[in-house]
């Protein structure tokens, strides 16, 4: 039984296989988009648990996703910013738009999980961090950034 259901809103290819694989690994059921609309779609059609997204996606009108799902759906997911734009003001912002953790990149796979389980009110066992795939893949996505 697969510990929920994550969206990952990403466009960027290393960050769809390494963080949706280790979730994947870790127990969740990864749902993968790249875009604004192919992640309002996914939420509107299937039950999700967690989204974590980028700030912003492609889409027609360059609005983020956050201002998209909240404005579309009215609902409150729990919502994972995982997003290279590191400024004080772009983390305001995704707060302000509902984000309820902003993390900027890089950050470790291993990271990621623990705050998807505990968001999702998820008790880890204390070793769950140390799983073989996630111990060789435990790096950031973009070293030297």
């Amino acid at each position: 039984m697969a510990n929920g259901r994550i969206l990952l809103a990403h466009a960027n290819a290393d960050c769809q296989k390494i963080y949706g694989s280790v979730l994947a690994y870790d127990g969740y059921e990864v749902d993968v988009v790249s875009d604004v609309e192919s992640a309002l779609a996914r939420i509107a059609t299937v039950p999700v648990d967690l989204v974590v997204t980028d700030l912003y996606l492609p889409s027609g009108n360059d609005e983020c996703l956050l201002r998209r799902m909240r404005t579309a759906l009215g609902s409150h997911l729990p919502v994972v910013v995982l997003t290279g734009w590191a400024t004080e003001t772009h983390r305001r912002l995704a707060i302000d738009e509902g984000a309820d953790r902003y993390l900027a990149l890089p950050i470790r796979p291993r990271e990621l999980v623990a705050i998807v389980g505990e968001m999702l009110g998820e008790v880890k066992r204390a070793t769950s961090a140390a799983t073989p795939f996630a111990e060789h893949h435990d790096r950031p996505v973009a070293k030297g950034i």
